[in-house]
């Protein structure tokens, strides 16, 4: 299977797409409780699903590594050829939607805010964390990485005092 078409790729644009439309439909209403809890029900399920796929990058990055020279900005954010155009794209872009579409949201909850209200679209701050994890995962799956480099001199081994 393409790295295209990899199930990650779908399911980062689908996460995306709900969270802009949870966001979406909860804005109007951010004083409704069905809507602040829509979103943050949303929010909270994306953040834990980012979570778990960042852990689970980072697990599968550390057995890859021991042949492939691996940074975290290569596995996070997709830099240099670590992933081919399209994908990099489509996965890139999902996660600038998360991060704008989470500011938007925060900054919409705080309008009006009494000091006793809850802004409950501060919670969309917490989505990115889904794109990154997206990526994780997609990156220590299939991603390119270059081979293991050898260092080139010992550590010392003395203690610097």
């Amino acid at each position: 299977m393409s790295g295209m078409q990899s199930p990650l790729v779908r399911a980062n644009l689908v996460g995306t797409a709900l969270f802009v439309a949870a966001s979406g439909l909860a804005m109007p209403f951010k004083d409704q409780r069905w809507a602040q809890v829509e979103v943050i029900v949303v929010s909270v399920a994306l953040f834990a699903v980012g979570i778990f796929t960042s852990l689970q990058a980072y697990v599968r990055a550390l057995d890859r590594s021991r042949v492939h020279e691996i940074g975290v900005a290569n596995l996070y954010l997709l830099t240099g050829r670590t992933a081919p155009p399209p994908v990099k794209r489509s996965m890139l872009a999902a996660l600038a939607v998360q991060v704008v579409m989470a500011i938007v949201a925060a900054s919409v909850g705080v309008s009006g805010l009494a000091k006793s209200d809850l802004n409950a679209l501060a919670f969309a701050v917490l989505v990115p964390m889904f794109g990154i994890g997206m990526n994780g995962a997609w990156a220590a799956r299939y991603g390119s990485f270059g081979p293991r480099l050898n260092p080139t001199t010992k550590p010392s081994h003395r203690r610097i005092e």
